[in-house]
């Protein structure tokens, strides 16, 4: 088997896996209670906060855990509006190649006249345009929400440039970075965002974990809801085993992100070259600034699903679109700046590597898509002489 859907899940490390079962065996107490066995989860739980918030060069009390990617989308933007000083309807800049966490939540808030929501477009460059979100500013405008690395094309945001326009203002500024969190180096946005969101089972650590971090200045406070976890600010009995999973599978995805980032870009360089060493059909989408771990491509004269299921039949588990998204059978919307009509969009495939991909891996792939693909090009160089055939009897 070679797996190359990354970018929906990783399976866990073995370091996650160990600390995981050390930590549910011999701290299973509530953190929240009172006695020494609570005591002992809470002192994990702390530690296991401290550890993440090192990560972000930040003090624990700035770290909440999550459920896991999505709630920690929902619950930092919920936070960060009613942490906003502006009164009365507020007004959210997002994008059109959100997360369907964040689109579709923004989209109901909108629909029940809770908010106003303005969706910048994403531009054949595969980022969104600073004029356009210098224009879309309101009086009323609390919160800029702009993901770091786009699932479906690896497209990377200018967050550095965003910020510069929003830093003389009362805005906040949210960043989805479940995609590149221990993928690429994220340290050089820490100091452009309010809030960054992740997710444990991107790093390899265990799914139904995610955190937020949130900038001092931002005020954590607690839900209207009364809730007694995490600041308040959520609900539920906190998952003492899978944080502390979360937390050494984070510290292991970062220290080596540097290095895995090379290996990456090694990767994808290798698979792109091969793809036009042998001409195999399938046109790689590239930004101006891009994440190695993710190859999105639309495939010339075969369905996505179709191609998917082809490369499944050898082992070879790759994707068509976000894992949260699969259900509603829609072209990604992030993908429409790089075709021509929704034809192109059913053709889209998505091969995401990690470091555990390997560059014989890589060339097993292009073995299988040569055995996809030639029939069909066989087939189509056929119909198109029968044609001209016919055309000149």
């Amino acid at each position: 088997m070679i797996y190359c859907d990354y970018a929906a899940t990783a399976p866990m490390s073995d370091i996650a896996l160990e600390v995981y079962q050390e930590i549910a065996k011999n701290f299973y107490g509530n953190a929240s209670s009172l006695h020494d066995a609570g005591g002992k989860a809470k002192n994990i739980l702390e530690q296991s906060r401290a550890i993440i918030a090192k990560i972000f060069l930040a003090k624990p009390r700035q770290i909440v855990f999550t459920s896991g990617g999505t709630e920690s989308n929902l619950l930092a933007i919920d936070t960060l509006m009613r942490a906003s000083d502006i009164k009365g309807k507020k007004h959210i800049i997002s994008s059109e190649a959100e997360h369907s966490s964040i689109y579709y939540y923004l989209k109901t808030l909108a629909k029940n006249e809770e908010i106003e929501v303005t969706f910048l477009p994403i531009h054949p460059n595969g980022q969104i345009n600073s004029k356009e979100l210098i224009d879309a500013i309101q009086p009323n405008t609390c919160l800029v929400s702009i993901q770091h690395v786009n699932s479906e094309t690896g497209s990377i945001q200018p967050i550095k440039t965003i910020s510069n326009y929003l830093k003389h203002t009362k805005i906040y500024f949210h960043s989805d970075a479940v995609q590149s969190f221990g993928k690429i180096d994220i340290s050089s946005i820490l100091s452009y965002v309010d809030c960054i969101t992740v997710s444990s089972h991107k790093v390899s650590g265990p799914k139904g974990v995610g955190a937020i971090y949130f900038d001092s200045k931002v005020i954590l406070s607690p839900h209207p809801v009364m809730t007694n976890h995490e600041h308040g600010l959520r609900p539920g009995t906190v998952d003492v085993p899978a944080i502390a999973a979360f937390s050494a599978a984070a510290v292991q995805a970062c220290n080596q992100v540097i290095e895995n980032s090379k290996h990456l870009s090694y990767i994808r360089e290798v698979f792109i070259k091969k793809l036009k060493e042998h001409d195999i059909p399938l046109q790689p989408l590239t930004s101006s600034d891009q994440c190695p771990s993710i190859v999105g491509c639309i495939a010339n004269n075969i369905q996505g699903d179709y191609a998917m299921l082809s490369y499944n039949r050898y082992g070879i588990h790759i994707s068509t679109g976000s894992a949260c998204s699969l259900g509603y059978a829609e072209i990604p919307r992030s993908i429409f700046p790089f075709i021509s009509n929704k034809e192109e969009g059913k053709r889209y495939i998505r091969f995401s590597f990690s470091h555990l991909t390997t560059e014989q891996d890589i060339l097993t792939i292009i073995e299988v898509s040569i055995k996809i693909f030639n029939p069909i090009k066989e087939e189509r160089i056929h119909n198109e002489k029968k044609i001209n055939w016919q055309g000149t009897s």
